[in-house]
C-alpha cells in the first residue's frame, strides 16, 4: 500500500490497516489474499480516493485457488450492494456472570434481586438462565450471599482483588487465529473454531489447497502443528479452513454458476483460472439444489453453506441417524464428508426426520463444542457446563441458513473419475 510522497510522509508503506490505525490517504491498496467481510474490504477501500482527483480502488491478489473464488464472492457481494449486518452475540451468558461479579466487586454489596439495576434493560441472559448464573457464582465460591445480599467471595477475591482487577473488566482474549505448521514450516492460519468442533476420530483441516492431520495444538502459543494427511483419493478442491459466513460462500457458488461483480477488473489469468474452476467444480454445483457426491470412494454434500450452518447440520444429522457421521466425517465451508455409502434416498430421508424432531426452524439444534472450546471462552468456569455449551454452541451456529439450506432440493451424482 503506497501513501503520500516522500516530501510529505516518511514510509510509503503501510501495515497499519491490521492494528486499526486510520492510516487515510493512500494511492493504492494492495491486499494479499481477500478479507472475509466485505465490511472488512471497505475500511480498505475507504484508505484510497479521499483527496481531490483520487479514486477508489484496490487490488486483490491471490495466491491459490481458494483465495480467488473468496475474492471473486466478496467483490460479487460488494457489487450488489451487501454488508455485514453488526449483530451481538446471542445469549452472552459468560457476560452476565462477569457483570453480576464486576459490580459487586465495585460496590462491595449487592442485591440478589437488583443487581440488574446496573446494566438496565439489556438482555444478557433469560431470567431462568440468570438464577443459574447467580447459583453458580455462589456454588463455586465466586460470591457470598448474606440473606438477598451478594458479595465478593474467595475465589473472585483470590483471583479477580486488589490489583488484578482489570482482568475482570476484559471479556476479550488475544488475536484467536492460530498459526499451522508443518515441522518449522508455516502452512497459513485458521480460526480456532476449525480445532476446536467435536469430531469423531482424526481431526483433517483444509489449507494451502490439501488435507491435513492435526497432530497437536499449542493453544499457550496458538500453533497446531500438522501432518499431510493419507486419505485415499484426496479431491483437489478443500475449500477453506476459516470458517466463512454463509452469504460470502454462497456468493462464492454463484460466482462458480457464472455471476460476475459489477465495477470489477479481472486479470486475464483471474478470468482463465475462473473458468477452469467453474469446468472444474461443475458438479458440485447446482443452481437451486445441493448436490451429493461420490467420488474417488467419498461421499461429500455440498451445501454451500458457511461452516456454522454446515455445523448445525451436522449436528442434527448426528442425532437422527449418526450412521451417516464415521469418523472420517468433516465438516467445512462449503461441503459436509458423509459416511461413503450415503445415497441421496437415505438423505433426504434423513432430513425429513431431521424436521419432524427439531422443527423446520431447527432451533434447538446444538452443534457439539470440544472441552478445550469451553475454556477458551473466558469467564465459563462460572458458569454450569451446561449452560456454557450453550453459550458456545449459538456463536457457532447459523440456524436460519442451516434451515434454508435443508429446504432445498437434493442431487446426487457421480464423478467420472471415480
Amino acid at each position: 500500500m503506497s501513501s503520500r510522497p516522500a516530501a510529505r510522509t516518511q514510509s510509503p508503506w503501510s501495515v497499519h490497516l491490521e492494528l486499526g490505525i486510520d492510516v487515510g490517504d493512500l494511492d493504492r491498496v494492495l491486499q494479499v489474499g481477500a478479507p472475509t467481510t466485505v465490511a472488512s474490504f471497505l475500511q480498505r477501500l475507504g484508505r484510497t480516493g479521499r483527496r481531490p482527483g483520487s479514486s477508489r480502488n484496490a487490488t486483490l491478489l491471490a495466491s491459490n485457488d481458494q483465495e480467488l473464488l473468496r475474492a471473486a464472492g466478496l467483490l460479487l457481494l460488494w457489487s450488489e450492494g451487501f454488508v455485514e449486518s453488526i449483530t451481538a452475540p446471542p445469549t452472552p451468558a459468560h457476560i452476565a456472570a462477569q457483570q453480576v461479579l464486576a459490580i459487586t466487586l465495585q460496590e462491595r454489596r449487592v442485591g440478589r434481586h437488583t443487581w440488574r439495576d446496573w446494566i438496565g434493560d439489556l438482555a444478557l441472559v433469560d431470567p431462568e438462565d440468570e438464577v443459574l448464573v447467580i447459583e453458580t457464582l455462589l456454588e463455586r465460591g465466586w460470591l457470598d450471599a448474606d440473606q438477598d445480599m451478594l458479595m465478593v467471595g474467595p475465589e473472585a477475591e483470590g483471583r479477580y482483588g486488589r490489583r488484578h482487577f482489570m482482568e475482570l473488566m476484559s471479556v476479550f482474549t488475544s488475536d484467536p487465529q492460530v498459526a499451522v505448521l508443518h515441522g518449522r514450516t508455516e502452512i497459513g492460519t485458521v480460526d480456532p473454531m476449525v480445532l476446536l468442533t467435536k469430531v469423531q476420530g482424526p481431526r483433517r483441516i483444509a489449507l494451502a489447497g490439501r488435507s491435513w492431520a492435526v497432530n497437536s495444538v499449542d493453544w499457550d502459543r496458538k500453533r497446531a502443528y500438522v501432518e499431510p494427511s493419507d486419505g485415499v483419493g484426496l479431491a483437489r478442491w478443500m475449500g477453506s479452513s476459516s470458517p466463512l459466513s454463509f452469504e460470502l460462500v454462497d456468493a462464492m457458488r454463484r460466482t462458480l454458476l457464472g455471476a460476475e461483480p459489477r465495477g470489477v477488473e479481472l486479470t486475464r489469468r483471474a478470468r482463465q483460472k475462473l473458468d477452469e474452476l467453474r469446468e472444474e467444480l461443475a458438479d458440485r454445483l447446482d443452481p437451486d439444489r445441493t448436490a451429493l457426491l461420490h467420488s474417488h470412494g467419498e461421499t461429500r454434500w455440498w451445501t454451500w453453506a458457511g461452516t456454522r450452518a454446515n455445523a448445525v447440520i451436522w449436528a442434527a444429522l448426528n442425532e437422527v441417524a449418526p450412521h451417516f457421521c464415521d469418523s472420517m466425517s468433516t465438516v467445512t465451508n462449503d461441503h459436509l464428508v458423509l459416511r461413503s455409502d450415503t445415497t441421496a434416498a437415505a438423505l433426504r430421508e434423513a432430513l425429513l426426520l431431521v424436521k419432524l424432531r427439531f422443527g423446520t426452524d431447527l432451533a434447538s439444534v446444538v452443534p457439539e463444542v470440544s472441552e478445550r472450546a469451553i475454556k477458551d471462552l473466558k469467564f465459563s468456569d462460572m458458569l454450569p457446563s451446561d449452560l456454557a455449551i450453550r453459550t458456545l454452541a449459538v456463536r457457532l451456529s447459523d440456524h436460519p441458513r442451516a434451515a434454508e439450506v435443508m429446504a432445498r432440493g437434493l442431487v446426487e451424482r457421480r464423478s467420472s473419475e471415480g
